[in-house]
């Protein structure tokens, strides 16, 4: 009888053993993927806008975790100007939402709803490219959004259904926010929103291209 309970235990501690090796493993386990998006492909130039770097702040690196960014900022002869921003993530939390991020900024969002846009050529997988356009005010400024949140195979215009197609992807595939604005010039949104695809048309395949080799 007393080799019962001293039985158990051993059983019990081999057990927790093994539990911690297992997990040991998998948290050493290497990604089963690895991308890295090369930012210098997409094209500076665009019709007539033209675009320098903006840095990205490092606390806003930092704060959303992402494992690579770069902003841009196009801008054209007449002082029309587009702003672009990339975010990839490796873990799919990295992307976040851009409609919290212009209600923190203090943006009072107007309108949001999804869009779906003609896919540029050469696009790398079926469109066309589902996007959200979002509409916004602050101190006595409009501005126009658009972004896509891409994965490999395809695009969204939802952060949840961007989350959930990232996570079935390969560990490593990761997911790429483009988010877009421009300032509503002479109360003409449609002409916002124009610049903003013809930006999009030309740096999606290059910005996306790491997915493709």
């Amino acid at each position: 009888m007393q080799r019962y309970p001293g039985r158990c235990l051993i059983a019990a501690g081999l057990l927790l053993i093994g539990a911690g090796a297992v997990n040991a493993v998998w948290l050493r386990r290497a990604p089963e993927v690895r991308y890295q998006p090369d930012f210098d492909r997409v094209p500076r130039e665009v019709a007539s806008l033209r675009a320098e770097r903006v840095p990205v702040e490092k606390r806003i690196f930092d704060y959303l975790g992402a494992d690579a960014m770069e902003e841009l900022k196009y801008t054209g002869p007449e002082g029309e100007q587009v702003r672009v921003s990339f975010v990839y993530g490796r873990d799919w939390r990295a992307v976040h939402d851009p409609l919290q991020c212009y209600k923190q900024q203090g943006w009072a969002v107007a309108e949001s709803r999804p869009v779906e846009l003609s896919a540029p050529e050469g696009c790398p997988h079926p469109g066309p490219l589902k996007a959200a356009r979002l509409r916004a005010h602050k101190a006595g400024v409009t501005l126009l959004a658009l972004y896509v949140f891409a994965h490999r195979g395809g695009t969204e215009a939802d952060w949840t259904a961007q989350s959930w197609a990232v996570s079935r992807t390969p560990r490593g595939t990761g997911g790429l926010l483009v988010s877009m604005s421009a300032p509503v010039r002479d109360g003409d949104p449609e002409g916002a929103e124009d610049l903003m695809r013809r930006v999009l048309r030309e740096v999606y395949v290059p910005l996306t291209a790491f997915w493709y080799p």
